[in-house]
């Protein structure tokens, strides 16, 4: 009787031992599982936001220019922000046969909104003296006229502009309030002495203007 008791004993903890390991064969495979679901919940996720990321980046980044004259499809283009003049003509389907591209940078860099006119070679020529005076191997602008502004931009351009007092001659100096003639006679000569204006404060080095008149005039200078 004692050794049949055994016997069951024994087969009852061989049995329950079965039962636990596949209940931990089970637990750690629907654990496994789980882990990787969420892994791969997690990498998706984060695909996701990259992507979304991407597109606003990208969204954020194209600037819009009217494009007209010379090139072979005239109308509005999408560049990179901070693209340059040969980004937008190429977006507009390249040069015209008929393009004059002499009288264009074509790395001026552009601005959101901006429209811009690539001149052909029937345009009237510039005068031959003017030439002779345009004629540079390194320059920042954009070109004779490159940049088109409609009446309502130009006004607002000529109240915003401000006068490099490092660069300005008579005339433009007198453009600025309380600058008369004498003023900018000494303004020119200070430069000439002194050497360029390190900040606008420094235009107060000039003899007859203080504080007051400086006041008057900081927000119509600008040093570059």
């Amino acid at each position: 009787m004692n050794e049949f008791n055994l016997k069951d004993n024994k087969v009852i903890i061989v049995i329950i031992s079965i039962i636990i390991i596949i209940f931990l064969c089970v637990f750690f495979y629907t654990r496994s599982n789980l882990e990787n679901e969420y892994t791969e919940l997690d990498n998706y996720n984060m695909l996701q936001n990259e992507t979304s990321t991407d597109i606003e980046q990208e969204e954020t980044s194209k600037i819009v220019i009217h494009v007209t004259g010379a090139v072979n499809t005239e109308g509005i283009v999408e560049i990179k922000e901070g693209g340059r003049i040969a980004d937008a003509v190429e977006e507009a389907g390249g040069f015209s046969e008929n393009a004059d591209i002499s009288q264009i940078n074509l790395a001026y860099q552009l601005e959101d909104g901006q429209k811009i006119y690539i001149p052909s070679i029937a345009d009237e020529k510039i005068k031959e003296e003017e030439k002779v005076l345009q004629k540079e191997y390194v320059t920042d602008e954009a070109g004779d006229d490159i940049i088109v502004e409609d009446e309502t931009s130009s006004v607002k351009s000529k109240e915003n502009i401000k006068v490099n007092i490092n660069t300005a001659d008579q005339a433009e100096l007198e453009q600025i309030p309380g600058v008369g003639e004498a003023t900018a006679q000494k303004i020119i000569e200070y430069r000439k002495t002194n050497g360029k204006f390190k900040n606008i404060e420094d235009i107060k080095n000039v003899s007859g203007i203080g504080d007051s008149k400086f006041e008057n005039m900081k927000e119509k200078i600008c040093v570059k």
